[in-house]
């Protein structure tokens, strides 16, 4: 339902602004509808696959794979839903756009995303996406298993989650939040809340200061992890989404406000280790020409040093004779 407040005297420009955005819902719900019309469904133990055609046989041992690594989470985090996500695999560029049209700038040029209001995952077919495929699944299926326990979870911490436990914080992006600790640059928890940053360029910052608030949540507070998943899954076994915010406060005994302060002093001191970093690779990268003067001045030594004239060989007869003279027994005494 759309509810247009038209202002008097010039109604015509807001109710041309509404029929648009009304034209564009429906060309959105036309492609959807039409995308799912001919869709063959596979069943897997904690998810279904919605495909236009037969899986693959890599895409199968995905899928597998797949499942086993939500067994994992489920178990590290004590949680099993009854519910499980449907899972559309989107094999055209051209339909993957008409999905994300509307939605954030972050969203249209992804390879995958969680549609909350839906609560389906969406992805783009394998020969689509050159990265991790396995781990783009997890990444969904993590955004996923957090709406179905909490209410109003801030995206830092969906990010977060979703990042660090589907195995996406690798060394580059851990080297990246180092650099830019260093540097100064904060990691806003707040601003990380509920919008994704504006700027292309501040997108992979994001996700990495995301996974690292939440690994200093997890690594540096384990007690208070462990109690904040408790509280999770009690509210759970009852039914019930809990709140985020009160989730983390009794667990934590702090508010999202002195949680921001502690992580951006962790942040700076892990900037001092770029400088480690930094020297390291210096070190490195000068190695070999530290090798390459060693061997310089070995040679330069090797050939200052004096030549020695080598003793003349003994001739046949020099030698038989030596060899008598060691065969005579020596005198007694």
């Amino acid at each position: 339902m759309i509810i247009m407040s038209l202002s008097p005297g010039k109604p015509w420009p807001k109710i041309k602004a509404y029929l648009s955005r009304f034209l564009l819902l429906l060309c959105l719900w036309w492609s959807i509808g039409a995308l799912r019309a001919d869709q063959e469904v596979f069943s897997f133990d904690s998810f279904s696959v919605h495909a236009q055609q037969e899986l693959s046989v890599s895409m199968q041992r995905i899928a597998l794979l797949l499942d086993d690594r939500i067994a994992e989470l489920q178990m590290k985090v004590g949680i099993y839903p009854a519910e499980k996500p449907d899972i559309y695999i989107v094999q055209g560029e051209a339909e993957y756009q008409k999905l994300s049209l509307g939605k954030a700038e972050i969203v249209e040029f992804s390879d995958a995303f969680f549609s909350s209001s839906e609560n389906r995952i969406y992805i783009r077919s394998g020969e689509q996406i050159h990265q991790n495929y396995l781990k783009i699944l997890l990444h969904e299926y993590i955004h996923w298993y957090l709406e179905e326990l909490f209410t109003d979870a801030p995206l830092w911490f969906h990010e977060g989650m979703a990042t660090y436990h589907s195995g996406q914080l690798g060394y580059d992006r851990y080297l990246l939040y180092i650099r830019e600790s260093f540097l100064g640059k904060k990691s806003d928890l707040y601003r990380m809340s509920y919008r994704y940053p504006t700027s292309r360029e501040d997108w992979p910052m994001f996700y990495v200061s995301s996974a690292m608030a939440l690994r200093f949540m997890e690594e540096k507070h384990p007690l208070a992890w462990q109690r904040f998943w408790d509280t999770v899954s009690q509210s759970h076994r009852q039914g019930q989404k809990i709140r985020f915010n009160q989730a983390f406060f009794s667990s934590y005994g702090l508010s999202m406000y002195d949680f921001t302060l502690q992580f951006e002093r962790y942040s700076k001191r892990q900037g001092y280790l770029y400088l480690i970093v930094a020297l390291n690779s210096v070190i490195f990268l000068c190695l070999p020409f530290v090798m390459l003067l060693v061997a310089a001045k070995r040679r330069r030594k090797m050939r200052a040093l004096p030549e020695l004239e080598l003793p003349d060989e003994p001739s046949e007869k020099e030698a038989e004779s030596t060899a008598d003279d060691e065969e005579k027994p020596e005198a007694l005494l």
